[in-house]
């Protein structure tokens, strides 16, 4: 199946330490992450003194975007290699507006490093608050996977859909992946046969079918190594922060959102700030999910007019297809 998922390939070799020993992190993006993705990278660099290689699978990025990912590793003394993934491999498989298709470029890791011992999958909305040593020495023994469990909220609701019993519900966002393993389960072939058997069902894409295919295959990790919600744990003690929820930290929205707060406000941007994409702005909504969350955002902060200005815009793009 994936003989031929790889278009490119673009390798930028800049690490000083040729160590053995080298991290791999991988991430699954097109050019709608690629600014968040790179801020996500100096994050970890930032708290992490190791030998690094970044892995990014990606849909076809621009030149703009291509440019700032080689300049961010030569910036970093990193490795980072682009895998330029062929869309037709995955054509079938549903995608949502809010979960598009790269999503499922964290299934193609394990095949293209089935050399190494462990990949770390990230989402590209991840940015790291202190050292993940612990994380990246973990043993993992026969467990296929390591993460971290969801929100008490979501764990009900999703079990209950996927009529999971005896199951804890796990985020895809953070995945410490054991390859060998993965690969004999045949992990990926289980996971497609199932979203294609029922994919109403999945509201959550691979997220949902990974829960499906890996129950009972987890070692499930402290919540500050894929924190969602910073109020369930020592804030002080969060590794992983994951912008989840929507608007993200780049978009117009966020700042005045009621999920932006003295806490989180400037935790991305004080990153963002020291990448190649430091002089983007603010991004307008792309779609309806984003015009609606705009909408709200507005309401929030009391521009009632504006607000229903971008509500109607909103229910205009839905409803126009």
């Amino acid at each position: 199946m994936f003989s031929n998922a790889i278009n490119n390939k673009y390798e930028y070799l800049f690490a000083a330490d040729k160590s053995a020993n080298t991290i791999h992190i991988g991430y699954g993006i097109d050019d709608n992450y690629a600014r968040c993705m790179g801020t996500s990278i100096l994050s970890i660099c930032r708290h992490n003194n190791a030998a690094f290689t970044f892995h990014i699978l990606a849909v076809k990025l621009n030149h703009t975007n291509i440019d700032r990912i080689k300049n961010l590793a030569r910036q970093l003394n990193i490795n980072i290699i682009v895998y330029e993934i062929n869309p037709a491999i995955l054509r079938e498989l549903p995608t949502f507006v809010h979960l598009p298709l790269p999503t499922y470029f964290r299934f193609i890791l394990p095949y293209i490093l089935h050399e190494e011992k462990y990949i770390y999958y990230i989402d590209a909305d991840i940015i790291c608050l202190n050292s993940a040593n612990k994380l990246f020495s973990l043993d993992l023994q026969n467990n296929i996977i390591a993460a971290v469990p969801d929100l008490d909220w979501m764990n009900k609701k999703r079990n209950k859909a996927l009529q999971l019993k005896d199951h804890t519900y796990f985020n895809a966002g953070v995945l410490v992946i054991n390859i060998a393993v993965w690969n004999n389960f045949s992990v990926m072939d289980k996971v497609l046969a199932v979203i294609k058997k029922d994919p109403v069902l999945f509201r959550y894409l691979d997220q949902d079918a990974l829960n499906v295919v890996l129950h009972n295959k987890v070692l499930y990790l402290d919540k500050i190594y894929n924190c969602i919600d910073p109020a369930a744990v020592n804030r002080n003690d969060i590794v992983f922060l994951h912008f989840a929820a929507h608007p993200k930290p780049w978009n117009i929205a966020w700042p005045i959102s009621s999920i932006c707060n003295d806490f989180n406000r400037h935790l991305y941007s004080a990153c963002e700030q020291h990448t190649p994409w430091k002089n983007e702005v603010l991004q307008m909504p792309r779609n309806y999910k984003e015009m609606k969350v705009y909408a709200k955002a507005l309401r929030h902060n009391g521009n009632i007019i504006k607000s229903l200005g971008w509500y109607i815009k909103y229910l205009v793009k839905k409803y126009a297809g």
